[in-house]
């Protein structure tokens, strides 16, 4: 319930939450509640493992518009906000996916991993699971009743 990975046929993207201030009775002025953690990105011989920052509600949003898995069209889009990970997930009819983005470590350097997958639908069930614990244990924009 603290994350989720996202497989590829060349690797995989998989975001980990470590710390979630406030939770569960404060929420960030941005939806849910501010976390950090960390992001992993192994796509063919590139590695990146670095600190994120961003919400539960990123995840949550990410994890609504992963819907369109259902009907294997349309496009979900990860993006924290602080703008230093963008990860799509893009769908077409035959239930091929394409996990596609860019992690940038620092946003005033120009260091910057720009990853595409190959993926399919197969592998997106267990990344849906992953998601839904998160969202039932963390909530929505507005964080979880106490």
């Amino acid at each position: 319930m603290n994350g989720f990975t996202i497989k590829g046929k060349q690797g995989f993207v998989r975001i980990e939450l470590q710390n979630a201030s406030g939770f569960p009775k404060e929420t960030s002025h941005f939806g849910g509640y501010d976390a950090e953690g960390i992001v992993e990105i192994k796509s063919g011989n590139y590695h990146v493992l670095g600190e994120i920052w961003f919400t539960t509600d990123d995840i949550y949003e990410f994890y609504k518009q992963l819907e369109c898995y259902r009907e294997l069209k349309g496009m979900a889009v990860f993006w924290n906000y602080e703008t230093s990970l963008k990860l799509e997930v893009v769908f077409n009819h035959l239930g091929q996916v394409v996990l596609q983005g860019y992690f940038k470590e620092k946003a005033h350097m120009e260091n910057e991993l720009q990853f595409e997958m190959e993926s399919d639908q197969s592998f997106l069930s267990s990344t849906i699971e992953e998601l839904r614990k998160f969202v039932d244990h963390y909530g929505d924009s507005k964080g979880i009743k106490i």
